[in-house]
């Protein structure tokens, strides 16, 4: 039976290929596929990779407010390769969660015991080096937690992203120096830049899709807040998917 050319899914998927695009790249995709590393990002990452080419030991900080692309970064930093083994947590509630998820990311045998589990991590650690992501999300840093990335971190570097992580004391747990990075909001080229990177990508490759005035509405919006960038950016492109038209107008950035 022929599909209906009614079809909203038909309809959406004509509309999306006369705006030259494959598919809305402002959804979250958990491969990352559209992350853009802007200048500050880029930098971090290089240094970072650095550090584990070279296999130092020590605790990277990633701090900043609610939706500046920390847990998007953390997907990006894990998600290249490395010479080495590469564990990534992602929003442990505890300590020994945490532990599980490291020694799942690294294939470590499956136990049950937080004490054997962390004995085979620093075993395994003492014999072999390890890049460690840990990305809090919207957990918040137990002391178990931060006792435990600060002992790992005698071994290899450990990156820890999430909200107020500078607040806490490391000194007083063992660690001294360590690298800290505040990821601050997009000021206005960056977004531009970001938004035209990211359809470009995505098969858009003669003509911007957002006019220069929607750019000013979605960064007047935003205030250059990466998630809420990215969040205003999908629904504009949806109302745009709906309607006609050939791009993004003021009109549709902040519509419900």
């Amino acid at each position: 039976m022929a599909t209906s050319p009614e079809n909203p899914a038909v309809q959406r998927a004509l509309r999306l290929q006369m705006l030259r695009l494959l598919e809305n790249p402002f959804e979250v995709f958990e491969d990352g596929r559209y992350f853009v590393p802007v200048p500050q990002l880029a930098r971090v990452y290089q240094e970072i990779r650095q550090r584990w080419f070279s296999q130092e030991k020590g605790l990277v900080l990633i701090d900043g407010e609610p939706g500046s692309g920390k847990s998007a970064f953390a997907r990006f930093l894990a998600g290249g390769r490395l010479p080495s083994p590469l564990a990534l947590a992602v929003a442990p509630r505890t300590a020994n969660r945490l532990l599980k998820l490291i020694n799942d990311s690294l294939g470590l045998p499956r136990v049950k015991e937080e004490k054997l589990r962390r004995a085979r991590l620093e075993t395994f650690l003492q014999q072999q080096y390890a890049g460690i992501v840990i990305d809090l999300g919207q957990q918040r840093l137990t002391s178990g937690m931060a006792q435990l990335i600060a002992d790992l971190a005698q071994y290899t570097t450990v990156v820890l992203t999430g909200y107020a992580v500078f607040n806490h004391p490391w000194d007083s747990r063992g660690v001294q120096g360590a690298a800290r990075y505040l990821l601050t909001p997009w000021d206005y080229d960056t977004l531009v830049f970001v938004i035209e990177e990211i359809t470009r990508r995505a098969g858009r490759v003669m003509g911007s899709l957002f006019t220069p005035e929607a750019l000013e509405r979605l960064y007047m919006l935003s205030q250059g807040n990466p998630r809420e960038t990215l969040a205003l950016s999908r629904l504009a492109l949806e109302a745009l998917l709906e309607g006609g038209g050939t791009t993004v107008e003021p009109w549709m950035v902040g519509q419900p």
